[in-house]
């Protein structure tokens, strides 16, 4: 992975309780002398003091952790904020938890964020904080030259859910299409490799998405009337059918897209194709 990154970007995958087929959360390190750690992630003694002895060998090469980024609130992402601050701490060093306004309220019983940050600020020299809501409403990615920290908008590895407790398709998709105008040519995801030809990955990501859309609504015409749970056998065959309850999830984002787009009804918890 290391090879393909820009100057003054770096990664530290931390082993985290994510989701299959996904083991790691990609802390990636931006900055040279001023560092930025997006995502310390990892719930886990041991990953946590791999994360800070790599910053504890920039901290004696003279750089300084200026501050701590947080993508989104999923656990995954958050975990080891607060265990990165305290030993920071305890070397002198007072570093603020970063993240958006949705993020930090979503945050707030378990982990004090500091500064709020908006769409569109600068949180590093050439780095700009870009909303991209979707996958989870505070999800922020990171722009810099060419590049985009992009959270849990792609994987290198596995795919994004989107469920709708906490997400919305039609924001999902559009924030996909603001990250292509951008014009990145590489994502630098969360999970697994970074992915090069960034306008492809994520012109895929939409049409995935609305071939999905297709399928859903071609399965509510084919059942007459069903559940989200009924409709997982049609759209995802090849799964284990433990796994249906969680396809359902990502089966309802969409049959809400399609209500919103007046191509289905619902009638308590079934669906019908309008």
């Amino acid at each position: 992975m290391d090879a393909a990154l820009p100057e003054r970007v770096s990664v530290v995958p931390v082993r985290t309780p994510t989701l299959p087929p996904a083991t790691h959360t990609n802390t990636w390190i931006l900055g040279a002398g001023d560092l930025v750690v997006v995502d310390p992630a990892s719930p886990w003694d041991d990953e946590r003091a791999r994360l800070y002895a790599e910053l504890r060998a920039r901290l004696d090469r003279g750089q300084r952790v200026r501050s701590l980024f947080l993508t989104h609130h999923h656990h995954d992402h958050v975990s080891g904020a607060l265990d990165l601050r305290e030993r920071l701490r305890a070397d002198g060093h007072e570093v603020p938890i970063l993240a958006h306004p949705l993020t930090a309220d979503l945050l707030r019983r378990t982990l004090p964020v500091d500064v709020l940050v908006q769409d569109g600020e600068t949180v590093l020299d050439g780095v700009v904080a870009v909303h991209t809501p979707g996958h989870a409403p505070g999800h922020l990615c990171l722009v810099g030259d060419g590049w985009v920290v992009a959270g849990d908008m792609v994987a290198g590895v596995g795919t994004i859910v989107i469920d709708p407790a906490e997400g919305d398709l039609q924001d999902y998709l559009d924030s996909l299409q603001r990250l292509r105008d951008l014009g990145p040519e590489l994502l630098l995801p969360a999970h697994g490799p970074s992915l090069p030809g960034a306008d492809v990955v994520l012109g895929m990501y939409q049409a995935h998405r609305h071939q999905r859309t297709v399928q859903i609504g071609d399965a509510l015409e084919r059942l007459g009337a069903a559940t989200a749970l009924e409709v997982a056998p049609l759209v995802y065959p090849e799964l284990d059918p433990a796994l249906y309850p969680l396809a359902a999830t990502q089966i309802t984002s969409h049959l809400l897209f399609l209500e919103r787009h007046g191509r289905a009804r619902r009638e308590g918890e079934r669906w019908h194709r309008a």
